[in-house]
């Protein structure tokens, strides 16, 4: 197939990733008692290649901290969330409680940002469960730190793999704060994802 999905294919992903985020948000509203904003960016089809340069862009050459997952089924991949370190400020200062903010800053953060991961993968798997004809099998999500070329360095890819990129922006008027968490998904064989999604929705 076309590395380049037609416009309704592309419209059917992005609702599948806005009702993922749209359940997790839910989630943080109940675990942070704040009311928060979710938006999901339009979602781009990515090159291993143009994935790298993507998230360069977003976060630079420095260290940052991800949530990493590895999931089979219908189609085979590893997703990964990436948090920017405002973004990852602003949910310490939302979630970490008294007795939490006890332990080192380091500490705090980690848990804050699995925290928050569990919660993401937790919505986004249950919306690729659903369209699945054979189940989505997936590993504990882990918490991973390192700069863009570390947290890639790890992967399997073959011709077939690309990525679902997008960015859940999260508003927090309480806080008067925001945050954007990266979100992609590598995907092999990406036909076979957009053959299920189709299917789905038939």
């Amino acid at each position: 197939m076309s590395t380049t999905p037609s416009p309704e294919q592309l419209t059917l992903v992005q609702a599948l990733f806005e009702t993922g985020v749209s359940r997790a948000n839910t989630m943080l509203n109940y675990l942070t008692e704040l009311p928060i904003y979710s938006r999901m960016s339009a979602v781009e089809i990515l090159s291993p290649q143009q994935l790298q340069v993507k998230l360069l862009s977003c976060v630079g050459v420095g260290r940052t901290g991800a949530m990493e997952l590895a999931y089979n089924g219908d189609f085979d991949g590893v997703a990964q969330l990436v948090f920017p370190e405002e973004t990852a400020t602003v949910f310490v200062e939302a979630i970490a409680d008294r007795q939490r903010r006890q332990l080192d800053r380091d500490t705090v953060r980690t848990q804050t940002l699995a925290e928050v991961g569990n919660i993401l993968f937790n919505g986004l798997m249950g919306s690729l469960a659903n369209i699945s004809e054979r189940g989505i099998t997936y590993m504990a999500p882990k918490f991973r730190e390192g700069t863009v070329k570390q947290l890639l360095a790890t992967r399997q890819r073959t011709d077939e793999t690309w990525a679902i990129f997008g960015q859940a922006q999260f508003q927090i008027d309480q806080l008067q704060a925001s945050g954007t968490i990266i979100i992609f998904f590598e995907v092999s064989p990406l036909s076979e994802f957009l053959r299920t999604v189709e299917q789905a929705n038939r």
